[in-house]
């Protein structure tokens, strides 16, 4: 259906001695001014003059000589109008009324691109590990920020298999089944945990860690295989997000 306006021709002589068209743009329907809407003057194809609405919907058209002439009228959210030809005498002035039809504007979709984070080269073996190995378990950055841990001993409670005491000197001891202690890694290091010398709450919190990864005795990767006390517990291995 082709969208309706009004065009009011009418003749008029002006004391003026330019030629002019005058008019409004108005909503269909409601009646309301629509304001800077761009409004041309076109013969033989070419814009011959251009102005904008007010905010009363008003506009004025210099016409440049007598002569067959068309107006369009555009506005964003609206459907665009251009009239039929009429023809401007010498010292004539022109009303032409414009209803505009509100529409829907499509717009170009917006295309979301992102690059995926590269971890640093001394995490690659963590992240490695935790693609192909389904014999450990593995929190990854993603994980330790959706926990929204305050401490790295309330993140592990998150782990299976790893049991918790208190230690004297008012700390939280990380143990695996039957009560022994597993060793512990921070950043591949080997950090001894035992006697209550220092606590996984002591040595790293949530937020420095980008990765934790944690086994039983029979799965600890070879690479970390110490043959020394806390291997048969397994092992619980941290990996920070800068080197502490």
């Amino acid at each position: 259906m082709r969208p309706l306006f009004v065009v009011a021709l009418l003749a008029v002589a002006a004391p003026s001695a330019a030629q002019s068209v005058r008019g409004r743009v108005l909503e269909d329907g409601s009646g309301r001014p629509i304001a800077s809407a761009v409004v041309e003057l076109r013969a033989d194809g070419l814009v011959r003059s251009q102005t904008q609405s007010r905010e009363d919907g008003s506009f004025v058209l210099e016409v440049p000589a007598a002569g067959v002439y068309r107006v369009s009228a555009m506005r964003v959210g609206y459907v665009s109008l251009l009239s039929d030809p009429f023809r401007v005498l010498a010292r004539d002035s022109v009303d032409l009324d414009f209803q505009l039809t509100a529409a829907a504007v499509r717009l170009n979709p917006v295309q979301a691109t992102s690059t995926q984070r590269m971890a640093p080269a001394r995490l690659a073996g963590f992240y490695d590990r935790s693609r192909r190995n389904r014999q450990g378990r593995f929190l990854t950055r993603e994980a330790i920020e959706a926990a929204g841990a305050s401490r790295t001993t309330d993140l592990l409670r998150r782990v299976p298999g790893l049991l918790f005491r208190n230690t004297r000197k008012g700390g939280i001891a990380v143990q695996g089944r039957g009560g022994c202690e597993p060793q512990v890694y921070l950043d591949g290091m080997d950090i001894s945990m035992f006697r209550d010398a220092v606590t996984v709450d002591d040595m790293v919190q949530p937020e420095d860690l980008e990765g934790v990864e944690v086994y039983g005795s029979s799965s600890i990767p070879v690479e970390f295989v110490r043959n020394h006390q806390g291997d048969e517990c397994g092992a619980v291995m941290f990996w920070t997000r800068n080197a502490l």
